[in-house]
């Protein structure tokens, strides 16, 4: 069987980064990171084994296995939601997509003269 190459060699530096980053949030669905870079989940798991040390790996793999805010389709069908389609996957991530206004600055330009 033929070796695959290494998942973190197709991505720039920025985008493995990132993707560790996504990876390692508690709150970002593996479908989402599928979504903004079409790696599977498989592949992200690949890549996490590849970047991380063996101990920082098998830590997060711990941590991620079964977790529900991890797997989009899961947290669906547990809600009761049969629309588990990546279409309807992608509409609930935009839908949930928000703006925060940031708060005032007391910096004024006359303050930083």
């Amino acid at each position: 069987m033929p070796k695959q190459s290494d998942p973190s060699a197709q991505l720039a530096e920025a985008d493995a980064s990132a993707i560790i980053a996504m990876a390692w949030q508690d709150d970002t669905p593996f479908e989402a990171i599928e979504l903004q870079f079409g790696l599977s989940e498989s592949a992200v798991v690949a890549l996490m084994r590849s970047a991380l040390k063996a101990r920082s790996f098998r830590l997060w793999r711990t941590r991620v296995r079964g977790r529900m805010a991890k797997h989009q389709t899961r947290q669906s069908s547990a809600m009761r939601d049969p629309s588990g389609t990546l279409e309807a996957i992608r509409q609930d991530l935009s839908d949930a997509q928000e703006t925060f206004p940031l708060p005032p600055s007391p910096l004024t330009r006359a303050s930083l003269r």
